[in-house]
Formats: C-alpha cells, structure tokens, sequence
C-alpha cells in the first residue's frame, strides 16, 4: 500500500486538487442525502382486516379467518412464515402474518390480493365495499411498515361542528396537501356526518305492543326538527315515538371521534411515498400550510411532526461529531505540539465524513440516528491512521530525513499496519449481513456508513496526508539524529522493563481480570434496545363494557380529558374515541386488538423538560378510580416504538396455546396470579376469551306461516329480523336540522332484551302483529366475545410492560413462574414479544461476534504473512472486555443490542494498537535486535501513536455520553462499552502483549542459541 503514498507524493498538486474535487462533490452528495428518523426497514408483516356484519365470533372463525389462516399456511413454508395470530370478533376478522425478516413482502401482498377472491368467503364480504361508503375492499390487505405510517398529524378544531369541520378539511385543506410532491395521501379522521339514531326501549315496545316495522312505518319521510321526530304518533292510542325509545343527533356506527386538548376536532394525517425525503415533504407541507386560509376561530394544531424530533436528534447528533472531533484534534495537538502538523491530521476527520456520506447516496444509504451515529462513533477512529502517519513522518522529519524522503520511509513502515488494522475494523461488521431479524435490518446502514468513513479515512491517511506533509514546515528538533526520550516514555520504558522481568505474572492478572470481567455480567442485567425513536408520549386507554355505545364512551374520555387539563407539565392531548372501519388508523387499531365504540385511547404529548417516567405515574394515578364502569390503562412510551407492528422493547408477551379453550382459559388464569408476584411487571392483562349470555333468536318458517301474518308482510319480515339483531339507516328517512338532512338510523334492540320473556313478548310485523315468541325459537346462548388463534391454534395472550432496565432478569423471573405452573397436558406456554426477540437477537449477535473475531484473524494472517503474531495480536481482544463490562456496570446501565454492538466494534479498533506495536516490533527483530531490545525500542516508539489514536477515540465518543438531549437507538451504551474496552485494552496492550510476545519468541531465541 506504500507505493500509493510514493504516487500521491510524487504528484503531490494532483493529489490536493483531486482531493478538492471530490471533496465538492461529497458536499453536493450531502446536501442531497435522504434525511429520515430510521433506516428504510421492510417489517414483514401483514394484515388481513375483514369485517363481517351481524356474524357471531364463532360465524367470522368458521367462515373467514380459519380459510385464510389454512390459505397462507398452506401457501408459505415454515421457513418463510414464522408466526401467523387472529382475533375473530363479533362482525371483525384481524389476522395478523409474520414472515422471516428478507422475504418480499409487496409480493406476498400481491398474491394474497390475487388468491384471497377464491376462497370461498361469504358473499356479503365481497359486496361490502359497495354497500360502506370508504371501505375500499374487504377484506383489506394491510402491509405493515414505516412509509405507511403518518408522518404528520393535524388536528382542525373551532367553532364549528365536526362535521363542518371535516367539510373545511376535505374541501380547503386535503386538496391542497394532497398535491405536494411527495404526499401519498392525506386521511381525515372525525367529523363524520351525525346521523338521527333512535334507541327503542323494549320494556316501552311491549307496553304499548309496538313492532320495530310500526316504527319505521309511521315515521314520515321529512322532519324539521328532533322534537318533530319525537312527536311522531305511532298508533291510535296516543304514543308517540318518544314514548318508545330515545332520540339523539349522534355518530353513526363504526366512526370515531377526535378532540384535541378536549375540544371536537378533525384530524389529518399525512402519508409520504416510499421515495420521498420525510424531512422535505414536512417543511413542504408547513410551508403549504402557512397559505391556506380558514375561517375564522377555526384553528390548525400540529399534533405530530415527525421531522421535529428527526431535527432535533440529528442537530444534537452533529452538535456531538463537532465537539468530539474538535477533541480528538486538540489531543494530537498536546501530544505533538505542532499546529500545522495537528491540522494536517484533522483534515482526514471531515474529508473522510464526505467521503463516506458520498458512498451513501451512491448506495441508497439515508441519513438518519443511527447512520449519523455511526459517523459520531467512527469520528475517533477516523483521525487514527492519519495520526500514525503523521506521527511517523514527524518523528523521521526530527531525525534529519527530507520530507519526501520521511512520507515515503514512514508509509513503508507503517502502510501495512494500519491497512490491515482497517480492513480488520471492516472486516467485522461482514457477519451481520447474516444476523437477519429486526436487528440486521437497522444495523446493516450502521455498518455500511462506518465502513465507507474508515476505508475513506484509510485512503486520506495514505494519499493527502503525506502529500500535505510539506506543510509541516520547520519542526523542531529537526537534523536531530536521536530524539530523546520524553517523560511519558521514560515512566513507560521502566515499568515495561519491570514487566518483561515478570511476564508470567503480568499474564496470570491479565486473565484473572478477563474473568472476574465477565462474572460482573450477572450484576449489568441485560436489555433489548434503549434509547427513543420518535417523541415521547403517555398513551391512555380507555375500555368500557361491550354494551356501551361511543356517546358513553365520549363522556367516559371527557372525565378522563378533565384531570389532563389540570396537568402543566402537559403539552397537548389528542383523543379518539370508537373506531372507523374506513380509515387506516381504524383499521390499525383493529388489526392491533383495539378498537370499538366502548374503547377510546388518549395520546399525550409533554413539554420538553417534563419527565417521561414520573408523569406516567402521575397520570396513573390520577386518573385510577374515575371510571366506575371502564378499565384505564396508562403507558409511557415513544411514538415510534411500535414502529408500526405492535413491538415494543419493554413489553412482554405470553401465548397461552392449546385445543380446549377451557383449559387456556385456566392455564392463563393461572399464569395471571403467579405473574402478580414478578418484579418489574406493570399492566398485566390477558385477553382471555369472555363469554357473554347473549340472546339466540332463530326464525321458524313453520311458526311463520302458522302465525296468520298476511302474505303481504311476510317477505318484509326477514328485514325487519335484521333491524331488530343490529339496526340500521331507514331508506329515505330523514331529519333537516338548520338546513342540513340528517339520515335515521334505528339501533338494534337485541342488545338491550334481558331475557328469553321480554324478547318473546316483542311485537313482530305491521300493520297486523304477533309476538315474537309466536314465529322464532329464543334462548340464551353462551357467545365468545372474541375468539384467538396463535399459529392457528385456540389461544390466550398475557401482556405487561416490563419497567426496570434489567429486561432479562424480568424475562428469566417470568419464565421460573411457567415453569412452577401446575401440569397442563394440551395446553403450551408460548414466550413471544421481546424476550423471543431478545433470545434470537443475541444468539445471533454472538455469533456475529465469533465469526468476525475469525475474519480478523483471518486477514491479520494473510496481511502479516504469520500465524504466531496474529494470535499474540488477538489477545488484545479480551482485554477490551475487561474494561468494558465494569463501565456499563459503573454507569448503570445493562447489555443490551447498542453494548453488543459497542462489543463488536471493539474487535476491530482494539487491534489497531496490538497490530503496530507488533509489526515494529518484528521490524526492530529484523534489524538484529534481540527480543527485550525490540520490545523496548518498539514500545517507546509506538507509544505516542498507541496513546494518541486510544485517547482521540476515547474523547471523541465522549459527548455521546456526557451530553444531554435526546437519547438514539445507540443511546450511550455503545460509547460506554467502547470508552471503557479502549481504556483497559490500551493501557494493558501496551504490558500484556509485550509479556506474551517475550514468553513466545524468547524461548525461540534460546533454541536458537543454543543451536
């Protein structure tokens, strides 16, 4: 690799000017990179949503979700599907698919859109979308993945009603928005059109013995108020409808609605394309949003901005590469004491940085927290060959040579070391293209940008450095045939020489340390993966009984939306009560086990110095007791957590799986109360199956025709059946209110019977009438209110939150407690969520980590052309680890995925000290030295570079750990596990490896003597 230096050297102006160019182009090539929160990652899930009007949950198993489970099962292999889960509903089918991590899934999407047609689902299913205004098909394909998340939600409130709220949204706001180069659509969520509902009242129905076909028939087709309506006579006797039943302007069914900050709103939410910049299309859309006049007091709130906290990460990111690289510069300045020789080396930190930032936009790489902390991270490490070789030629320099002369001497002697020093760093990140998972996804860009910066800061140190080293001007000292020792190297000269007279030992503590290292393991605990990947954010959700309607469920939220208007460390809350079957958040919500008109979920946004932690206890607390009929839940998170699949990093998850759904519903129940007693646990539910009593009312023809209804009447029956299981919208009914029609729906009165006698004393038909009893068989049937399959088999799920840092002793405390579970023939215990992710994920990591250390060796081996001092070299890899652990132990903080990263990392920077004392050492030996002179010359020699790449990477992570602001997926465990290897690894490379070297070559040196 010398004879690069000699080129660039020899055509020293070609070099600085090609630099320049390319230096310009990498700026342009910057400017110009895609700017995300998280690498582009294909989650490898999929969603299938069907909704099945008026069906029971055995009825939606039987006839949708078991031939699409069977469809999908049958059609993939286990080694392409890895999980397949389905919640089958009254009227709802939510199946969820989990591929193995590299399949195609827009192809899996389109061949389950192309089959699903043939599988011989009901008729109603596939006629659907014609009959539900929005439902575009059913059942509805939904992949799961980042570019389909919002990227921006608005909310739209004032003084206007919802609904004119949503026609200012659609008319003034969506057009506008939807026409930006980069949106893919604008969804609006709320405000739909309020319909007139009719609640009847049984016990009213059959004082008066009034038939639902009474009511819908002496009902005019024109009102011009609710009391018009209400007055409506329903018979010769003098009732009229409000004597029956209820009316109110309310919601109509399946719609949600949304408040922000407790006032009614509209929301929208912005969708970009897969291609689109989610930075540039968010300032677009506020820069649109500056132009679009409302009417007035009505007001345009930004609930989320995704690109706040992707500006807001990446300024503090780079706020944190500047003051590490500054620090890094300012070491070699105290170490050589030569400004223009400093400067020299500092130009390889930004040059390399464009570089690599040049190799990402030719490969598609975006920027991003993690793609920038790479940067951050290799900032260190991309002065180190620059400051070998300019430690070299300013040492030569000081001795007399010319500055050509000392370039290319010095990059004879040092090219080779640091090459393969950042190959080997390379090198080690091969292994995690094959660590596959979520992991791999995310870390791949890591990997990629950390290599393009090294490689580029190789070439930097090995081409312009040397070209520029003319710039270094007089350097004192200069003719000087023998510098002299300095005070560092004299300290360091006698205790290497007190070392090499006690090897054995030096060895024997090395390794005690190695061990007792490691035994600290069990006192860090491990965890998945720290550090925030969107806004923090409380999530409040609320559930009320089956029975509820969403105008209780409105009121229910509104007590709950009281307490947060008291809270001044809150920013803003965004409501949304029920569920719309017609929007994606809806059907999100569906396909993750919400929704519904009894279900609400508040989403809280803090101020920026308030406490995620404390004020999700708060909030617990206050709003605990409220509600005497509902169940709220309050969990703190951040807004990307999920990342759109339902996974979180602190959540667990148990799959309770068998054939009998008695006995899951005793092995959970179980499960349940021995859980109670874990530590770390908050939140603990289950979603076992519930059975209801529910109303089974079945239609005999044979009564039917025996009943003495007219001919007439008879085919109206059928419909009239279905109003009374589920109601519905009364054809050319209507009600004008301040100009405006508002359509009559009729609510089902099935709900509301109490029993088997006051449904049979029901009044069925019109205009002649017979109990209900007289033409169907009744009974009480016990109905699921959900039924759950688990890779096709009856299942239940618990669930918590696990809150302390040590997620695997939580995860191993849970799993003594399935253990202790009494028998339970038939039925399985199945841990998913983050403690399957965890296991996979870190048998996989160390894996990684032991095929790298191999590749390592590997190319040591062939750069060195030995076998010896390669292994001798690769000692200095457990030497990292003793100073790791104990620093992530000191900090307080556990082994999780950024740690192991952190670990691997250390495989190839910690090697680039043990591989230039080495090679110097092998050149003193070759130049007739004996093996304690060679150390000794060597060690001094190499002392400077070894102190000044250790300490410039140690400052440079610094900031990553001592700085405040927002934490990233890397958060500060990789830098503490870095800082930490380096500081052990340095200083006992500097003792051990002599030690080991002499225990090996001095007894060769005495064979060889006495030979």
């Amino acid at each position: 690799m010398w004879h690069l230096t000699k080129l660039a050297v020899r055509s020293r102006i070609v070099t600085i000017l090609l630099a320049l160019v390319i230096s310009a182009v990498s700026v342009w090539a910057f400017l110009g990179l895609k700017v995300e929160l998280i690498p582009d990652i294909s989650f490898p899930y999929t969603t299938i949503v069907t909704i099945y009007p008026q069906a029971t949950p055995d009825q939606v198993l039987d006839e949708v979700t078991v031939p699409i489970e069977r469809y999908i099962s049958d059609k993939w292999s286990d080694k392409e599907l890895k999980h397949i889960t389905s919640t089958s509903s009254s009227g709802m089918s939510v199946i969820m698919a989990e591929f193995e991590y590299g399949m195609d899934m827009d192809a899996i999407t389109t061949t389950i859109n192309q089959d699903i047609g043939s599988l011989g689902l009901p008729d109603i299913v596939a006629e659907l979308p014609g009959m539900m205004e929005g439902l575009q098909s059913n059942p509805q394909i939904i992949p799961i993945n980042m570019n389909v998340m919002p990227i921006m939600t608005l909310s739209l409130s004032g003084d206007m009603s919802p609904e004119q709220l949503k026609q200012v949204a659609l008319t003034q706001i969506v057009p506008q928005l939807s026409s930006i180069d980069g949106v893919l659509r604008v969804d609006t969520e709320g405000g739909e059109k309020d319909e007139i509902v009719i609640s009847p009242n049984p016990d009213a129905m059959n004082q008066y013995g009034i038939s639902l076909a009474r009511i819908y028939t002496m009902l005019g087709d024109d009102y011009t108020s609710l009391q018009g309506i209400s007055s409506a006579p329903m018979g010769e006797d003098g009732a009229v409808l409000a004597d029956i039943a209820t009316i109110s302007k309310s919601p109509p069914p399946l719609t949600a609605i949304t408040r922000v900050n407790g006032q009614p709103s509209v929301a929208l939410q912005v969708t970009k394309t897969d291609s689109a910049n989610t930075v540039d299309v968010s300032d677009a859309v506020n820069e649109r949003l500056e132009d679009i006049s409302l009417p007035d007091g009505v007001v345009l709130t930004t609930i989320l901005d995704q690109s706040d906290f992707i500006h807001s990460s990446i300024n503090q990111l780079w706020e944190k590469a500047i003051i590490g690289g500054v620090m890094a510069v300012i070491v070699v300045l105290i170490f050589l004491m030569a400004v223009r020789a400093s400067l020299i080396t500092a130009i390889s930190i930004p040059l390399s940085l464009f570089i690599g930032f040049l190799c990402m936009r030719l490969t598609g790489v975006t920027l991003n927290i993690l793609t920038l902390s790479a940067m951050i991270i290799a900032v260190g490490r991309l002065i180190d060959d620059s400051i070998v070789m300019v430690e070299v030629i300013f040492r030569r320099v000081r001795r007399g040579e010319g500055f050509k002369e000392a370039a290319i001497s010095g990059a004879k002697e040092v090219a080779g070391p640091i090459t393969t020093a950042t190959l080997a760093t390379v090198a080690i990140f091969i292994p995690l293209m094959f660590v596959g998972g979520l992991i791999g996804q995310m870390f791949i860009p890591f990997a990629l940008t950390v290599s393009f910066a090294m490689l580029a800061s190789l070439l930097v140190a090995l081409t312009l450095v040397p070209a520029l080293s003319r710039l270094l001007g007089k350097v004192k000292g200069e003719a000087t045939p023998v510098s002299k020792d300095n005070w560092y190297q004299k300290i360091y000269a006698r205790a290497l020489s007190w070392t090499l007279r006690h090897t054995v030992a030096v060895v024997v503590i090395a390794f005690i340390l190695f061990v007792g290292s490691l035994g600290l393991l069990t006192f860090t605990g491990t965890s998945f993966m720290s550090g925030a990947m969107g806004e923090a954010t409380i999530t409040v959700s609320i559930s009320l009984p089956p029975s509820a309607d969403i105008d209780a469920t409105s009121a229910a939220t509104a007590e709950i939306e009281d307490v947060l208007a008291r809270n001044d460390t809150i920013r803003s809350y965004y409501s949304t009560i029920g569920t719309s079957s017609t929007s994606l958040t809806g059907i999100m919500s569906a396909a993750q086990g919400g929704g519904g008109a009894n279900t609400a979920t508040i989403t809280v946004y803090l101020k920026e110095d308030a406490d995620l932690t404390e004020q999700t206890d708060i909030i617990n607390r206050d709003v605990q007791g409220i509600l005497s009929n509902g169940v709220v839940t309050v969990s703190g998170e951040d807004s990307g957590a999920g990342m759109g699949a339902g996974f979180s990093t602190t959540s667990m998850s148990l799959s309770v799986q068998g054939d009998n759904q008695e006995d899951i519903s005793r092995v959970a129940s179980q499960l349940m109360e021995s859980l109670q007693s874990v530590e770390g646990l908050a939140d603990l539910q289950n979603d076992l199956t519930v059975v209801l009593p529910k109303l089974d009312i079945v239609v005999d023809p044979e009564k039917v025709a025996a009943s003495g209804l007219s001919a007439e009447q008879l085919p109206l029956l059928q419909q009239e059946f279905a109003f009374l299981m589920s109601g519905g919208t009364l054809p050319g009914k209507s009600v004008t209110l301040d100009g405006e029609a508002y359509p009559v729906y009729v609510k089902g009165v099935a709900s509301n019977l109490s029993g088997v006698e006051q449904a049979g004393d029901l009044k069925i038909g019109y205009p002649q009438s017979v109990s209900l009893a007289n033409v169907a068989d009744i009974s009480i049937m016990e109905l699921p209110s959900h039924i759950a399959h688990t890779d096709t088999m009856l299942s239940a799920t618990v669930s918590a939150v696990i809150t302390e840092k040590n997620v695997g002793a939580v995860n191993s405390a849970i799993q003594q407690k399935i253990d202790q579970l009494p028998d339970h023939p038939g039925v399985e215990v199945v841990t998913a969520g983050i403690a399957e992710e965890m296991n996979d994920t870190f048998t996989s990591m160390g894996i990684a980590i032991l095929i790298a250390i191999v590749l390592v060796f590997a190319i040591v081996i062939l750069m060195m052309r030995s076998f010896i001092n390669p292994l001798l070299i690769m000692i200095s890899l457990p030497l990292a680890v003793i100073g790791s652990i104990p620093a992530l132990l000191i900090s307080g903080q556990t082994l999780g995925i950024s740690a192991l990263m952190g670990l691997l990392m250390l495989v190839g920077i910690v090697l680039t000290n043990a591989i230039v004392l080495v090679e110097m050492v092998e050149a003193n030996r070759k130049s007739g030295m004996s093996v304690a002179e060679a150390l000794m010359s060597g060690g001094k020699t190499r002392l400077r570079p070894i102190l000044m790449t250790a300490l410039t990477t140690i400052f440079a992570m610094l900031p990553m750990v001592i700085l405040s602001g927002s934490e990233t997926l890397l958060s500060s465990e990789l830098a503490i596990v870095v800082i930490g290897g380096m500081v052990s690894s340095t200083f006992l490379t500097l003792f051990v490896i002599p030690s080991v070297y002499s225990l090996v070559h001095r007894r060769k040196e005495k064979k060889v003597k006495a030979v």
